[in-house]
């Protein structure tokens, strides 16, 4: 009698804590204002299209983005980034490297890096873009799917 309490009692947790992971992923704001606020949020923000990965040491290229600036720049997936417009990021953080992005960002959008790659170093230049309306849209489909459960973007209302 007592091993089935304690395995109800397991199942009820687990069952909570899905339920409560479940809750985080959901965004309280109307479905058609949090896509009015991220469309307005990156029309015309410049950005690089990478996914990186904190490893010991350093930031390291997870995935990159198609058709972005990044991968047009020719960096690749598993590159260390070693410096970025002259800031060491052998020992930096993803938050560092986004004040870097955000720095360049307000000024003039061009980036140099050196990132090791197979144990040889190279040097890419990027230039960092707007996003385009089509990734905006993907952007805002994708966060209504997964935050408010709806299956697409209501259409922009903007004319």
């Amino acid at each position: 009698m007592r091993s089935r309490f304690i395995l109800f009692s397991a199942v009820v947790v687990l069952l909570a804590a899905a339920a409560f992971a479940d809750d985080a992923k959901k965004c309280n704001t109307p479905p058609d204002e949090c896509a009015r606020q991220i469309r307005k949020m990156l029309a015309g923000r410049p950005y690089l299209g990478v996914l990186l990965e904190q490893e010991v040491p350093g930031l390291i290229v997870k995935s990159i983005v198609p058709d972005s600036p990044a991968e047009h720049a020719d960096l690749k997936t598993g590159d260390r980034l070693v410096a970025v417009n002259g800031h060491r990021t052998t020992e930096a953080s993803i938050k560092d490297f986004k004040q870097i992005l955000d720095e360049v960002g307000r000024t003039h959008r061009h980036l140099w890096m050196l990132v090791q790659r197979r144990g040889a170093f190279k040097k890419i230049d990027v230039m960092m873009e707007p996003y385009s309306k089509v990734q905006i849209e993907r952007i805002v489909t994708q966060h209504l799917s997964e935050a408010h459960s709806v299956a697409s973007a209501p259409p922009d209302s903007r004319p």
